[in-house]
């Protein structure tokens, strides 16, 4: 009588062949390991680059209501900083004041009224 075998050629029902060996799961283990090695620090960085883009960008919106602002008023806010970021909320150049996500704040230099920067503060000032 021939024993029934499954599609790798071994007996149907043989509890030898059940499961993985533990060879094959210390395999698998340290393929999840390695994997998580290298990715991990990928992660990591990706949080941080998000941050630094958020800023840039946010940079780029308040840059871009003082310029809106100028060509309406033909001049800049007066005040500090925040004064002014205060000045493109009331008059509706941008919904609210960014918060940099790296924790500094948002400077605006006006020393120049044809040359407008913005720029941050580091979060340890």
């Amino acid at each position: 009588m021939h024993q029934r075998r499954n599609s790798w050629n071994m007996p149907l029902g043989d509890p030898s062949c059940a499961g993985f060996t533990f060879i094959e799961m210390m395999v698998s283990v340290l393929i999840v390991a390695i994997m998580i090695a290298v990715i991990s620090p990928k992660l990591a960085n990706a949080g941080h680059q998000a941050e630094v883009t958020a800023n840039t960008q946010n940079e780029q919106i308040i840059s871009a209501a003082l310029s809106e602002y100028q060509l309406m008023y033909h001049s800049v806010p007066s005040g500090t900083s925040e004064e002014q970021l205060q000045t493109l909320v009331t008059d509706n150049l941008i919904s609210s004041i960014p918060v940099d996500p790296l924790g500094g704040q948002y400077i605006i230099d006006d020393s120049d009224p044809s040359n407008i920067s913005v720029t941050t503060t580091d979060a340890a000032s």
